[in-house]
C-alpha cells in the first residue's frame, strides 16, 4: 500500500479526488466477498496489495483514508 510519504507527491486537488474514491470504496465494498475485477483495478491504483485478506483491506482503507484526510487538513492549515 501507499505510504503517506507519497501523499506529500500529490496536489490538493489528487488528494481530494483520493478521498473520494476511498470514501466510495469504503462505502460500496464488501471485503467479505469475492471483489469485481473493477474494484481490483481500483484499489491497485491506489496502491492496495493484500487484497484477499477482508481484515487487512479494511485496516489498510481506513488508514489510508485517515492518511489522506490528515494530508489535505495540513495543506488547508497551510492556505
Amino acid at each position: 500500500m501507499q505510504k503517506n510519504h507519497h501523499l506529500k507527491e500529490l496536489n490538493l486537488s489528487e488528494l481530494n479526488a483520493r478521498a473520494e474514491l476511498l470514501k466510495q470504496l469504503c462505502l460500496s465494498l464488501d471485503p467479505y466477498n469475492p471483489l469485481s475485477q473493477e474494484d481490483r483495478d481500483e484499489l491497485d491504483k491506489l496502491g492496495f496489495k493484500e487484497i484477499d485478506d477482508p481484515f487487512r483491506l479494511t485496516n489498510a482503507l481506513i488508514l489510508s483514508m485517515e492518511d489522506t484526510l490528515e494530508e489535505i487538513q495540513q495543506r488547508s492549515k497551510l492556505q
